[in-house]
């Protein structure tokens, strides 16, 4: 009898024991699984902020491939205009390099003329005159070459022949004082008989016409206008001038296709 109730006390200390472990247990396992619902919670609010982030960068890529895009645009049109740019200035350079040899041309006549004849040129209001050591003058109220001027005449003439691709320009002058007689109606007519007069000359020496031109300026153009009214003013102003033409118009075609 007391056997049994010693089995039995037993027993129900043993069943009290297991009781309190389950239980133990239990509350253990309770608060791990509060933790790991806690750090789910975290893990889950860890992955939205990442989805976040992943949808702002992802937009930002998107505006950052426009921007590529346009940049990439803005490129090919910038090669474009540089491209465009080269070529207008290698042909402006072009236009510039046949300019240059077009001002070569027009001007090597003029100056191998020069060169071999001796002569000095003076420049005066954008015209180029020869300058001559003993220009041709005239005496009162005449057109009529005399016969000290034969040399320089000769001069221009050899000068002419030499150089067939040079033109020039004879200009007659007068003194202040009119004129007006059966021969000559006024300075104008005189000042143009005298620059004949030189011209019919060097064609007679074998100059081709076609290098000469004939021109007058009456009384407006003085050389000399110190005491305009003295022998020694009015008998260098009775003058003529040689201007040398040099050949300019292929220079105006050029500049004419420029602008256009």
């Amino acid at each position: 009898m007391n056997i049994r109730r010693m089995s039995l006390g037993i027993l129900v200390i043993a069943l009290s024991l297991g009781s309190c472990v389950s239980k133990k247990k239990f509350t253990e396992l309770e608060a791990e699984k509060e933790s790991l619902a806690t750090s789910l919670s975290n893990l889950e609010e860890k992955v939205s902020m990442l989805e976040e982030d992943k949808n702002t960068l992802s937009s930002e890529k998107d505006e950052l491939s426009e921007k590529v895009a346009m940049v990439q645009s803005q490129l090919q049109e910038t090669e474009k205009e540089v491209a465009s740019v080269n070529k207008s200035v290698e042909d402006k350079q072009s236009q510039i390099n046949m300019l240059r040899d077009e001002i070569q041309n027009a001007f090597s006549d003029v100056e191998k003329a020069i060169s071999e004849s001796g002569q000095r040129v003076t420049e005066l209001e954008d015209m180029l005159y020869l300058d001559m050591e003993n220009p041709i003058n005239f005496s009162t109220g005449s057109a009529r070459l005399n016969n000290e001027d034969q040399e320089s005449l000769e001069e221009l003439a050899a000068m002419l022949k030499k150089s067939p691709n040079l033109s020039l320009i004879i200009e007659g002058h007068t003194d202040d004082r009119p004129i007006n007689t059966a021969r000559y109606q006024d300075n104008w007519d005189l000042s143009v008989a005298r620059s004949v007069a030189i011209v019919r000359k060097l064609i007679d020496m074998g100059v081709d016409p076609k290098q000469l031109t004939a021109a007058g300026k009456g009384e407006y153009h003085p050389k000399v206008t110190d005491d305009p009214t003295s022998t020694e003013t009015r008998a260098a102003n009775r003058r003529s001038e040689v201007i040398l033409v040099p050949h300019i118009g292929k220079l105006y075609e050029l500049n004419k296709n420029q602008g256009s």
